[in-house]
């Protein structure tokens, strides 16, 4: 089984630190998708390793930036999303899920991503991912 923790990929990590060390850095935005696969999720994951969820409730989620808490200042790290509800996905059909990952929204670029175990979901039920957090271990 190809089951894991939470793990900061190379694509995104890059941009990450561009983010952290340069002034004009912009990144974009980015969004949270549900996958199909039983992918294993190393640092070299990238989009095209993940079958992205597109229907049955299961669709990407918009992650807005004023959504995510202050990064702690310790060891780890933590980002967290949304701590009051994480992010909620509402399933309309049957679905089988993997896992999730965070994307770039116009680069496709894989930050993080999750191989939970399969999942599988009924019409009504709530997928819900919370907390999301992001931790960075201070090496």
């Amino acid at each position: 089984m190809a089951v894991s923790g939470p793990m900061w990929c190379k694509e995104g990590t890059r941009e990450a630190a561009d983010a952290l060390f340069k002034d004009n850095a912009t990144p974009e935005d980015k969004e949270v998708i549900l996958f199909s696969n039983d992918a294993t999720v190393t640092n070299a994951t990238v989009n095209a390793d993940l079958t992205e969820i597109t229907t049955n409730g299961g669709e990407k989620v918009t992650l807005t930036k004023g959504t995510w808490a202050a990064a702690t200042d310790a060891d780890p790290v933590v980002s967290r999303y949304n701590g009051a509800t994480g992010v909620v996905f509402t399933i309309t059909g049957a679905l089988t899920v993997y896992g999730w990952a965070i994307k770039g929204v116009t680069s496709d670029k894989i930050y993080a991503a999750e191989n939970t175990g399969v999942k599988t979901f009924a019409n009504g039920d709530t997928y819900t991912l919370q907390p999301l957090d992001m931790k960075l271990d201070i090496v």
